[in-house]
This record gives structure tokens, sequence and C-alpha cells, in this order.
């Protein structure tokens, strides 16, 4: 692996920076939400499904 690029929640956009230069066979991408992010506004439960499917299918 050469890079490992971290993305959290709030930064999931495939045109962020971080991914200038990417290469899918030589760098690996870490995505996550935090729990007291996903605690931190009410949000409804289908919502926060959606936004975690959203983070693993990028």
């Amino acid at each position: 692996m050469r890079n490992l690029i971290l993305v959290l929640g709030d930064q999931l956009n495939s045109d962020s920076s971080a991914f200038e230069g990417f290469d899918q066979k030589q760098d690996a991408v870490w995505m996550a939400e935090v729990t007291g992010e996903a605690k931190h506004v009410w949000s409804h439960k289908a919502r926060i499904a959606l936004f975690l499917s959203a983070i693993r299918a990028t």
C-alpha cells in the first residue's frame, strides 16, 4: 500500500482533493463515521442507514 486516505462522514465527496493522484491498485481508503457525530443532531434511522450505505458504496 502506498497511501491510506482517511475519509470521515462529513467528508464524503469523490471530488475531494484527498483523492488527487489516487491509484486503486496502490492506495486504500478508510471511511468512518464517529458515533458522537451521528448522535449530535437527531436523524431518522432511515437517513442514518442511507448515509452509512453511501459511505460503504463509495
